[in-house]
C-alpha cells in the first residue's frame, strides 16, 4: 500500500521492508518536513495520525538521533497517542543542550565534565521536559502492549520494559529488537 503521507519524504527513502501480513517499516534519512523540530510533541507528528487514518492501524516511529537514542511515538485507533525512549541519556542534550555537562580542564589539561548541583538540576529539568511527551520505560512499557494488542499482536510488559532500558550500539538494532518483542513479523527488504 502506497502511504499518501510519506509521499513527500519518498526521494529521502533509504530503506523499506514489508513483512508477510503487509505490515511496513520504513527508513526515512532526515525524516518528514519538521522532523528535526525541537518542540514536543513535534509537528510531524500529524503525519503519523495521517497514516493510521488510511491503514485503518496502528502506526509506530522512532526519531533516531545519530544512532545513539530514539523518541518513540506511536499511534493507535482506540488507544491514541503513546511515547517513549531508547537510550534517552545519550541524546537529551541534542534535544535540550543544557542537559549536557560543562566542560573543564583539570590541573593535567585534560578535560572533565561538570557533573556538580548545577548540572544534576539542568539535567533533572531535561528530562522532566522529555517524559512528558514520552515517559519512562516503568510508564511506557504497559502503553506499548496495549498498542501492540491494538495491533493483534502479543506482548509482555516486562520484555518490552527491558528492551526500553535496553543499550545497543547502534540504537536502530534496538528499535527492530523493540518491533520483535511486540509482536511484529520479521521484516524482508523491500524494493524502494
Amino acid at each position: 500500500m502506497e502511504l499518501d503521507a510519506l509521499r513527500a519524504s519518498a526521494d529521502r527513502l533509504a530503506w523499506r521492508g514489508v513483512a508477510s501480513d503487509g505490515w511496513q517499516v520504513a527508513q526515512i534519512h532526515r525524516g518528514p518536513e519538521g522532523w528535526e523540530s525541537t518542540s514536543l510533541p513535534a509537528e510531524w507528528e500529524d503525519l503519523l495520525v495521517a497514516v493510521m487514518e488510511q491503514t485503518r492501524h496502528p502506526v509506530l516511529a522512532a526519531v533516531v538521533m545519530d544512532s545513539d537514542g530514539a523518541q518513540l511515538i506511536g499511534f493507535s485507533p482506540k488507544a491514541g497517542r503513546w511515547g517513549g525512549w531508547l537510550e534517552l541519556d545519550s541524546i537529551i542534550g541534542h534535544i535540550v543542550p543544557g542537559a549536557w555537562p560543562y566542560f573543564y580542564e583539570d590541573e593535567n589539561g585534560e578535560m572533565q565534565p561538570d557533573e556538580g548541583e548545577d548540572y544534576q538540576r539542568r539535567r533533572r529539568a531535561a528530562e522532566q521536559q522529555m517524559h512528558a511527551v514520552g515517559p519512562p520505560a516503568p510508564l511506557a512499557a504497559p502503553l506499548a502492549v496495549q498498542w501492540a494488542t491494538e495491533a493483534g499482536f502479543t506482548s509482555s510488559i516486562a520484555a518490552v520494559q527491558a528492551v526500553l532500558d535496553g543499550r545497543e550500539v547502534f540504537v536502530e538494532d534496538l528499535f527492530f529488537r523493540l518491533l520483535e518483542t511486540l509482536g511484529l513479523p520479521e521484516f524482508a527488504d523491500a524494493e524502494s
